[in-house]
């Protein structure tokens, strides 16, 4: 809050006094890059519990999706099983599920086509739910993928850009351990970054 407050009043002032529209867009593009920065210091700085309810998965990855339906350079195949219910907090799944996406749009796209193609699948197994989210980019060094959950890391490959924070693997897996699943993250074969996540499921008789 103490920093969320005079970076809108920042905001609000560009919008007002700066004359030249270029420069005001740029400053304000700014102003937002560190607002979202601070949201993801934020994220990863909560306490270590969560309250968990019988949430329907197949809904939650439609509403992650819903914001990029608009994007003229991705491509999202699934394979859900459908009425897959999942033990867990709803904004914070949710918040996973959007970060692993915001993370393959941002270094997924093909080196070919400039394209981002996505697939997630999903089902339930021994009394977990399996959700796999895969990307077809150029994947990561093997000798990185461990570190890529590491706080503050920034490798030599692509998906550690300029304006990364190097915290959106580190909360996800934090949120998942959190909410009492477990984290995979490896090179798809054919090429690609590829987050397993296997979660509780709960059981038809216990949602609401």
């Amino acid at each position: 809050h103490d920093l969320r407050t005079p970076l809108a009043r920042l905001r609000l002032e560009a919008e007002l006094s700066v004359e030249d529209a270029q420069a005001r867009e740029h400053m304000v593009d700014d102003i937002g890059q560190i607002d979202a920065i601070i949201g993801k210091f934020l994220d990863y700085a909560k306490p270590g519990s969560a309250t968990l309810q019988p949430v329907l998965l197949n809904d939650l990855i439609d509403q992650a999706l819903a914001p990029m339906q608009k994007r003229h350079d991705m491509q999202c195949r699934m394979a859900l099983q459908p009425q897959l219910l999942v033990l867990a907090d709803p904004v914070e799944l949710l918040r996973v599920i959007s970060n692993l996406l915001e993370n393959a749009v941002r270094y997924g796209k093909s080196a070919n086509t400039g394209q981002v193609k996505v697939d997630i699948s999903a089902r339930s197994y021994n009394k977990q739910i399996h959700l796999r989210l895969r990307d077809h980019g150029p994947g990561v060094p093997p000798e990185q993928i461990k570190q890529l959950t590491t706080p503050f890391f920034r490798g030599e490959s692509g998906r550690t850009a300029n304006n990364s924070t190097g915290l959106g693997l580190a909360i996800v897996e934090q949120t998942v351990a959190r909410l009492g699943g477990s984290l995979e993250l490896s090179n798809a074969t054919g090429g690609g970054l590829c987050a397993s996540l296997r979660l509780p499921q709960a059981m038809p008789s216990s949602a609401t």
